[in-house]
């Protein structure tokens, strides 16, 4: 089992900031062909599966530890718990889920592939849903990424870990060897369509400016008073600065104090912008409950609420079976899960001056692509406002812009990103990053938004896509299990 949670390791290079996919494609391919050397049953299965899954999982959700180090005599001891508990579910949700898969595809090992995969795609869903770290996302990177527009991450995943186990079914090594090579070259082919999506793609660019600030405020000194107001004057600097630009956006909780309570800080804003329209994060409270909201300052000087997140991290932004942890004495816990947010209404898009129809997104929210096709109407461009100083400064960042920059493939919309601590940028609608900022750099960049390319298979479809997928693959099962079990019969 050793060999396999190292492959497990290895597969987790290939996510950001890494990305060394051929080192994940090579470990996945391994592991498959371990499984198929020797006998299997239901135990083995859970255990093998489960064992890779925990080397993965380990390396990809490192970053978790990263909030509880942020006040480490306070929160430090529960970090070890947050990652073991977050990995070891994770792990047990694949090995369980390739167990099914197993079991009711005739005990085959593609049926084993299958249940992974289609594990990947229900964490996206159970729970409220954790697709962080799908292995689909170690093709970000690369131009096999723009297939998310016709079956969106969930379906790259599905035919990535199904197609690895695939190439290393043969039973001869010479068989093995032609399957291998032959995988190999329809990465190549899938690889070479991506390039020519993005060939021939064309987009216009808008000709208003739009101005994305970056604070860099480090989350223990963020709510500092004796630091906070000098993160919200290097934001009204960098709106100040010349040239004016057609509208500012400021980052996640940008307001060192909630909405309601701000008047003077809104009317220093107000003086700065000199009509300029400004989009910025800010914690409101409504009936005696927090909401994490954007707010919109018009041109005529009015600043209202627009958007309250309403995907809300869990032991983060809210507690789940918050009472039960109370009642079993847990107020530790419950303290340090920093519960109390409202879930806003749900996703919308609003109408907005000089960007037309924008999809907003508050941090952890465009993790979700059922969300941002569920929202309505089609958004020109969505807007991500975030604070990533709570991630690190590796793989939470890096892992979470990817993750953006994925959601406008599938859509073929920009995506206008605010980080507090970075990474801030203007990604287009083939996902690349074209201007940004880095990490834990203060500054501001002034962007033209690209217009948005025609709907794209999966933003018209986007669970049917994955049904279907899920569907054929399941059928294939089934067909070469059967055809294998003739050829068996045959030479007995």
């Amino acid at each position: 089992m050793l060999k396999i949670f190292l492959l497990g390791i290895g597969c987790a290079a290939g996510q950001p900031p890494l990305s060394l996919w051929p080192v994940s494609l090579f470990c996945l391919l391994c592991f498959f062909y371990i499984l198929y050397q020797n006998p299997l049953n239901v135990r083995l299965v859970l255990q093998s599966v489960g064992t890779f899954g925990f080397g993965y999982f380990l390396v990809t959700m490192n970053w978790i530890v990263e909030p509880f180090l942020v006040d480490i005599p306070a929160h430090g001891w529960l970090a070890p718990f947050a990652l073991t508990f977050l990995v070891s579910g994770l792990s047990l949700f694949w090995g369980f889920c390739a167990a099914v898969g197993y079991s009711l595809l005739q005990r085959t090992h593609l049926g084993l592939a299958l249940g992974i995969g289609i594990a990947e795609v229900l964490r996206g869903f159970l729970l409220t849903g954790f697709p962080w770290g799908l292995i689909g996302y170690v093709w970000s990177n690369t131009p096999i990424a723009q297939f998310s527009a016709y079956v969106g991450i969930y379906g790259v995943t599905l035919l990535t870990v199904f197609a690895s186990a695939l190439a290393v079914l043969p039973r001869t090594n010479r068989n093995c060897a032609i399957s291998v090579i032959a995988f190999l070259g329809f990465i190549g082919l899938a690889w070479g369509g991506g390039l020519y999506r993005i060939a021939q793609s064309e987009f216009e660019y808008s000709t208003d400016t739009v101005r994305l600030a970056q604070p860099n405020a480090p989350q223990e000194l963020k709510w500092d008073p004796d630091h906070n107001r000098m993160f919200f004057e290097r934001l009204l600097k960098q709106t100040q600065a010349e040239p004016k630009p057609d509208l500012v956006i400021w980052p996640e909780t940008a307001l060192p104090l909630p909405f309601e309570f701000a008047e003077d800080l809104l009317a220093q804003l107000l003086d700065i912008a000199q009509g300029t329209p400004v989009l910025f994060g800010a914690l409101r409270i409504e009936e005696g409950r927090y909401f994490n909201s954007i707010i919109y300052l018009n041109s005529e000087g009015e600043a209202a609420p627009v958007y309250d997140k309403h995907h809300l991290v869990p032991f983060g932004e809210y507690l789940p079976f918050e009472k039960f942890f109370g009642q079993m004495g847990l107020s530790a816990l419950v303290e340090a899960a920093g519960t109390g947010f409202a879930t806003g209404e749900g996703p919308l898009v609003f109408e907005i001056a000089k960007l037309g129809r924008v999809l907003p997104l508050i941090c952890y929210e465009a993790v979700f692509p059922q969300d941002i096709s569920s929202a309505g109407p089609r958004a020109d461009v969505m807007v991500q406002l975030t604070n990533d100083a709570w991630f690190g400064n590796f793989f939470g960042p890096q892992q979470h812009l990817v993750k953006a920059q994925m959601r406008s493939i599938e859509q073929g919309v920009s995506l206008l990103r605010v980080a507090n601590t970075g990474i801030t940028g203007m990604i287009d609608p083939l996902g690349r990053l074209n201007q940004f900022l880095p990490l834990n750099e203060t500054g501001y960049i002034d962007v033209s938004v690209a217009k948005p390319l025609p709907p794209t298979p999966y933003s018209q479809n986007p669970l049917w896509i994955v049904l279907v997928m899920g569907l054929i693959l399941s059928f294939f099962c089934i067909i070469y299990d059967l055809s294998a079990r003739r050829v068996d019969a045959a030479k007995e």
